[in-house]
């Protein structure tokens, strides 16, 4: 089978790329040689969005030190870019450019997103067994902040009160996880929750189903429209469903210690952002129009 994972970062992310890449190295030694595992990487040094000659820190260095880091994924297959144009350009192009015809399954990892060694093994196993035509699998997390996560949290981290998740020292839940080395179960969610972070969606729940549409640009929350529209379909008798992956828990890096800012402030601190239209408020502004259109055009396709 041929899966394919796409890991978008921002200049001031790249702390946070080391950490991925260094995971994915790690996990290397769990995957089975019969599985093709694709990475495609894109660091965004866009103008647009950092004015690099007011700025204090030189992205010459920042394309170094991604050159560096990518040795760490020599055993993969990658396809690594570095977008330097002076246009709109995020996550959301980044998704719809990686769409390919010979992939089976679509991997996303967010770059501040903790993941175990053994997780992408594990994923790709469980993926395995799925029979349904439409479906997502992500493991579970730790305590966030509303009720509405509940469905994907780990049980140790249920008694971590809601307005105090992001005091919870990530080692702690590394350290957890470990202790215990339950087994992997797939669990059926009752209702549609994720968020991009260490996800996995079948080709037709990607491609079909909740497709980035042709004139999203930027950055959007294409996980909440995604959540909108499988809840629709679900209801209307399409055969989608969401999978937890208990016994695998993964987590931000900026909480704990770093909460007040991560691996991202040092680097912000020396950059010069420029002022330029919120994405994710324009995105949500428009979310009932794009979801007119996707309904639309399932309804075209005969999927719904």
């Amino acid at each position: 089978m041929h899966y394919k994972i796409f890991y978008h970062c921002m200049g001031w992310e790249l702390d946070y790329a080391l950490q991925t890449f260094t995971q994915l190295k790690k996990s290397k030694y769990y995957l089975s040689d019969k599985d093709t595992i694709e990475i495609d990487v894109c660091l965004n040094l866009s103008a647009y969005l950092v004015d690099w000659d007011k700025s204090k820190l030189n992205k010459d260095l920042l394309k170094a030190r991604f050159k560096e880091y990518l040795k760490l994924l020599k055993d993969y297959k990658v396809n690594a870019t570095v977008y330097e144009e002076d246009k709109l350009y995020g996550h959301l192009d980044h998704q719809r450019e990686i769409v390919s015809p010979e992939v089976d399954f679509y991997i996303t990892i967010c770059p501040d997103m903790y993941f175990s060694e053994q997780a992408l093994a594990l994923l790709i196993q469980s993926s395995k067994q799925i029979k349904n035509k439409y479906f997502v699998i992500t493991p579970e997390i730790s305590k966030l902040w509303d009720n509405t996560w509940d469905e994907i949290t780990n049980s140790d981290w249920m008694h971590v009160d809601y307005d105090k998740w992001n005091e919870v020292d990530l080692f702690d839940i590394r350290a957890k996880m470990k202790s215990k080395e339950t087994g992997i179960t797939l669990d059926p969610t009752n209702k549609s929750k994720w968020a991009g972070w260490f996800d996995l969606y079948n080709k037709a729940m990607y491609e079909e189903l909740c497709p980035i549409q042709d004139d999203w640009k930027g950055y959007g929350p294409h996980d909440w429209y995604s959540l909108i529209i499988t809840e629709y379909v679900k209801l209307r008798g399409v055969n989608f469903q969401q999978y937890v992956m208990r016994g695998q828990t993964i987590f931000e890096y900026p909480v704990g210690p770093f909460k007040d800012g991560g691996y991202t402030k040092m680097y912000k601190d020396l950059l010069h952002i420029n002022d330029v239209p919120n994405q994710r408020e324009i995105f949500e502004a428009n979310m009932k129009t794009y979801i007119d259109k996707g309904l639309k055009t399932l309804q075209e396709k005969g999927i719904l």
